[in-house]
């Protein structure tokens, strides 16, 4: 049996009904009680009613009320397409919109897009997804062995921190941004032991001065790791919040009783397409929700791929050897509720929406074996990451997400199975107590891709 829903706008609805109304019946609400079945009531855009009805047991496909999904690792300011053209961010907010995600976190260069953010926001008929930024994120001008490093690959959406000095300037800049938390980069790059440095790396003083810095005024901060040493030596000065699971090695038990309190961005999603063929790229974005909200170009360019990119660039071996175990760094973190679920969206290959639901897929995989491991990634992607949302935005909120007056913001999806994919679209996204129409997303998408700019920015 599934859940019967009505609300405003819906087939056979009694227009009466004031907007951002709904009765939703025989719902499932997993984050409050798996067992049990729900009737919810919205009014005014608020949660007004929720009463328990039933048990579940004989009603184990009813629809699912999640809150709505978190991307926990985007780039607003990064292109994903695969010749470097950067989408507008009206299109971005579109997309997230059409895959039901409600809250974004972006960790690099949203003072770049912002203007065309908040324009689409004021004239768009749908509401957009809310947006934490980090501002401009920090790095240093040298990598471990004294030459130039990240701050070349990335020049613009960055604040060079040379010296702790600098830090007061970058958090006053970020601050006047409207940023509410900082984002450092801290690492050489490599994927595994012994392979060659990719990027700059803060010296230590630096580093212990940015984690005393932003702990003192109380601004959170979320550092950009990719090696077990790395996240040990930042957790020794008191970071907590890696941007990215460790590549480089498998976690131990003893080291995770070590990293007490660390959590982890997933992020497989952002490394995955380096390694990938012509046909997986082809199969992966073959799914309902590609073509429908990004570049179709995308698609003609990875049929003419003849090798990997891991390949070419010679990392093939040690990308797959770093996906594998950042794969299972996240599943063990997931086991002890510090997994976030993001992707590094704007990575070549890593589309926003899209690929958060392919992120959940990489990490269920084929083990059907082990018990709710979905329902696990389902509270990850969301009840974890609103929580998460709420920290960087400086809310204190002790609330549940679903809960009498809370705002009506979730999503209605189909119950787990072995047959089941989480990248399947929700049935209904509600933000706000309006119910996403799909169709109009696809038409404003349509719109600006038909417009002059093609829908591209140019920075």
């Amino acid at each position: 049996m599934k859940a019967s829903t009505t609300w405003q706008g819906g087939p056979g609805v009694d227009k009466s009904v004031p907007a951002g109304t709904m009765t939703i019946q025989n719902v499932a609400i997993p984050c409050l009680d798996p067992t049990l079945l729900f009737d919810v009531g919205v009014a005014g855009g608020i949660i007004a009613q929720i009463d328990s009805v039933a048990d579940r047991d004989s009603h184990r496909y009813s629809l699912e009320l999640w809150p709505g999904y978190v991307e926990s690792h985007a780039h607003l300011g990064l292109p994903a397409n695969f010749d470097d053209s950067l989408d507008d961010p009206r299109l971005i907010a579109l997309q997230y919109l059409f895959h039901g995600v409600t809250h974004v976190v972006d960790m690099f260069g949203f003072p770049l897009v912002k203007t065309l953010w908040e324009l689409g926001r004021m004239q768009s008929p749908v509401p957009y997804p809310e947006l934490a930024h980090c501002g401009y994120a920090a790095t240093s001008m040298r990598d471990s062995d004294g030459l130039t490093g990240h701050g070349v690959e990335f020049p613009a959406p960055v604040f060079m921190l040379g010296i702790q000095e600098d830090l007061d300037t970058i958090l006053r800049a970020n601050r006047e941004r409207g940023a509410t938390f900082l984002k450092v980069m801290f690492t050489n790059g490599t994927e595994q032991p012994r392979s060659k440095k990719k990027f700059s790396r803060l010296s230590p003083n630096v580093l212990e001065g940015v984690a005393r810095v932003t702990a003192e005024h109380g601004i959170p901060c979320v550092l950009d790791c990719n090696t077990r040493d790395e996240v040990f030596q930042a957790y020794s000065y008191g970071f907590r919040i890696f941007a990215h699971s460790v590549r480089d090695v498998e976690l131990s038990s003893d080291d995770w009783r070590a990293l007490h309190g660390a959590r982890f961005v997933s992020t497989l999603s952002g490394l995955r397409p380096m390694i990938m063929q012509r046909e997986e790229f082809l199969h992966e974005y073959s799914r309902f929700g590609f073509q429908e909200t990004q570049d179709v170009e995308n698609m003609e360019f990875v049929s003419t791929i003849h090798e990997p990119f891991g390949i070419q660039f010679d990392c093939q071996e040690s990308r797959t050897a770093a996906l594998g175990n950042m794969r299972q760094n996240s599943l063990a973190a997931l086991t002890r509720n510090a997994l976030l679920v993001g992707t590094d969206c704007g990575n070549t290959g890593a589309f926003h929406g899209y690929s958060l639901l392919s992120e959940l897929d990489l990490l269920a995989g084929d083990d059907i074996d082990v018990p709710h491991r979905k329902d696990e990634l389902r509270h990850a992607a969301t009840v974890s990451g609103w929580r998460f949302f709420n920290e960087l935005s400086g809310r204190l909120v002790t609330a549940k997400p679903i809960a009498i007056g809370c705002t009506a913001t979730f999503n209605l999806l189909a119950a787990t199975g072995n047959d089941r994919a989480l990248s399947a679209l929700p049935e209904a996204t509600v933000i706000n107590g309006a119910v996403i129409d799909r169709q109009a997303v696809l038409q404003e998408i349509r719109a600006l891709r038909s417009s002059e700019t093609k829908g591209k920015v140019k920075l």
